[in-house]
């Protein structure tokens, strides 16, 4: 697996997970709540990662929802 992007935002998180999981991408979600427990930024992001096999798809993904800013 290999990191797609962190995310602190749960709204965006939820939108993305939803489209990965529609394109049947292979994904995981790690530190999911751990930014409400350590509220700095950066630190405790949620981080998706999704397998090397759907990385260039999953990209895409990040593009067109434009979290890639």
């Amino acid at each position: 697996m290999t990191e797609l992007i962190r995310i602190s935002d749960p709204v965006s998180l939820q939108i993305l997970s939803d489209m990965l999981a529609s394109k049947q991408i292979l994904f995981r979600v790690e530190n999911v709540g751990m930014n409400a427990l350590m509220p700095l930024p950066t630190v405790m992001d949620a981080r998706v990662l999704v397998a090397e096999d759907d990385l260039a798809a999953a990209e895409l993904i990040v593009r067109d929802l434009e979290l890639d800013t």
